[in-house]
């Protein structure tokens, strides 16, 4: 009969060897189980490590505790982290670049603070509604420190809309603050107020499609920092051409030499460019492809517009070619000689040719948009057409796809569509393509940033559905607008120094002088700014000492390599902390 096992907890020191040579000393407790009938390991702990080619053992460290950070770590958190916020970035934008003074030099300091307060939130709000500042404005630190609310701001763009002086002197020092001779004039899509008392406004098509009254608005640009220099206001009355016209003279008090006019689609028709070719204006416009001339062009340079060597440097999704043209264009003239049975005031059309730089893109996104695009409007007009509903009921821009892609049948009692396929392809083959025709500029891919830069012009100056429409006289839309205007120009010096701080990382990168973590730390900078959207680069700073959460999302959130990242793009930015 075998011994009874006594149940006693043994004690063993082992030596467990290892991959590296070392081996490694446990103390192991185990107990025997005599169901299972082997030793069962209770517990074992590492109490040293004997190294490769000694005899006696030596102690190891003791195990970290995963959940406490080491010192090193905390420091870098707490020190590179938290100290500078989001309205610290935008107060150096605003005194680096000159705009504050400008302000401050052009108005009382009540005044003075109150526009560049408002001017900030719209920046770091990302253009919503003014109505909005009343809360966000005690947790953000501003330079009128009495309180903006709906009052305050709508009494102040009264104020500044009827102060001219104001805003000349603002303009006139903003142009002597900047080296370009050359001005950039940008047309902006007309600009929605909400007044009926506007006599430069009317009723016509806005890409807001709210419905509204309109006016036209034009700013101008350095042509050297690309900052913004002024703006003017012009009625929707008045033709394209002419209101770009006026505008410039309007401006003429800054010392504009020259001025390059940036618009969109609504200008292209031929005779509104033939005009601006005969008053001299240098000009950048979006031109519609399905013109059989650019249809041609684009046929003659598929395969250019898919090789590496056209693709664009800042958007690499993006190819574009410059092709240089002899155009023939139209103009309305008065006889130069009384031809017989011809009255003086007649007028006739005549043909001239000249030159104009057709700029050519391919983007394979939008290629892809365009063609799901294409196929989810026609599957629903089939659809709808398959169900019961007549042609008549269709909206015109419907029913003109109806007539192009589709055959239209019966089946019984059931109306059948039957699609055009080669309607179709032919449309498909022009799907990701679009192109700019300019009248001096040459080279593609400045051109086309030229023209991008519309769209930030334009979120700024869309109206806000604040309260208070009953004041929406003409002053009241001046001085709104002359507030969006500052708010402008901290949009695009912060662009400008985002794009510095890119080509400066850049150039760190490639140069080979950075090294382990500090080379690691620049390209997860640049990855971070390349696709990232100013706004919400500024955001991000926007937490700091103002949101509390949990030491387990702080870690995840505001690990050791984001805190270093923080602390070199506030050093690139010229921000200096402890």
């Amino acid at each position: 009969m075998p011994a009874k096992h006594s149940g006693e907890i043994k004690t063993k020191i082992i030596h467990q060897s290892q991959k590296n040579g070392d081996i490694y000393v446990l103390e192991r407790k185990t107990v025997y189980d005599p169901d299972k009938q082997y030793n069962k390991v209770l517990s074992s702990r590492l109490i040293g490590k004997i190294p490769k080619g000694e005899k006696d053992p030596v102690p190891t460290r003791p195990k970290r505790n995963k959940t406490v950070k080491s010192e090193k770590e905390s420091e870098i958190v707490l020190t590179k982290r938290v100290p500078v916020g989001m309205m610290d970035i935008i107060d150096r934008i605003g005194k680096v670049s000159g705009i504050d003074d400008a302000v401050y030099l052009s108005a009382d300091t009540g005044t003075a603070q109150k526009i560049i307060s408002l001017a900030r939130y719209l920046l770091a709000a990302n253009g919503q509604s003014l109505s909005g500042i009343q809360t966000w404005q005690y947790n953000h630190r501003l330079p009128y420190e009495d309180g903006i609310f709906e009052d305050v701001y709508q009494n102040l763009f009264i104020q500044v809309g009827r102060d001219e002086n104001l805003q000349r002197n603002f303009f006139q020092k903003r142009r002597g603050s900047l080296s370009g001779k050359d001005v950039l004039a940008y047309d902006t899509s007309a600009v929605s107020v909400y007044a009926e008392n506007q006599n430069d406004s009317k009723s016509c098509f806005n890409k807001s499609r709210d419905s509204l009254k309109t006016i036209k608005m034009l700013i101008l640009y350095s042509g050297d920092t690309r900052q913004p220099a002024a703006f003017a206001r012009q009625s929707a009355c008045l033709e394209d051409v002419t209101s770009a016209v006026s505008a410039i003279k309007q401006l003429s008090d800054l010392n504009v030499n020259t001025a390059e006019t940036v618009t969109d689609s609504g200008y292209y028709p031929e005779q509104n460019i033939s005009e601006l070719l005969q008053t001299g204006f240098d000009f950048i416009t979006r031109a519609d492809i399905s013109l059989a001339w650019i249809r041609r062009e684009i046929d003659s340079y598929r395969e250019e517009l898919d090789d590496f060597r056209t693709l664009c440097p800042f958007d690499h999704n993006t190819h574009g070619v410059t092709v240089t043209l002899m155009h023939d264009f139209k103009k309305i003239s008065k006889y130069s000689r009384n031809k017989r049975g011809s009255e003086k005031s007649s007028k006739e059309e005549c043909s001239y040719k000249c030159k104009i730089y057709l700029h050519i893109y391919f983007s394979h996104s939008r290629h892809d948009d365009d063609k799901t695009s294409l196929q989810s409007d026609l599957n629903e007009l089939k659809t709808l057409l398959e169900s019961g509903i007549s042609a008549s009921e269709l909206t015109p821009s419907a029913q003109e796809k109806l007539s192009r892609y589709f055959t239209l049948g019966k089946q019984g009692c059931k109306i059948t569509a039957a699609a055009n396929s080669r309607a179709i392809k032919n449309t498909a083959r022009y799907h990701g393509y679009f192109a700019l025709v300019s009248s001096r500029e040459k080279d593609t891919f400045e051109c086309l940033r030229k023209y991008r830069k519309k769209e930030s012009i334009e979120s700024f100056f869309e109206s806000g559905r604040d309260t208070g429409a009953g004041m929406r006289d003409t002053d009241y839309l001046t001085g709104r607008m002359f507030v969006q205007f500052v708010s402008l120009c901290y949009f695009e010096y912060f662009s400008e120094e985002i794009l510095r701080i890119r080509k400066v990382l850049d150039s760190e990168i490639s140069s080979g002088k950075l090294k382990g973590k500090e080379l690691k730390t620049a390209k997860q900078l640049r990855t971070w700014i390349g696709k990232t959207p100013l706004h919400q680069q500024l955001q991000w700073f926007d937490a700091n000492g103002q949101t509390e959460i949990s030491d387990k999302l702080r870690s995840r959130r505001w690990n050791t390599e984001t805190a270093l990242c923080d602390a070199l793009y506030l050093e690139k930015i010229g921000l200096h902390h402890n």
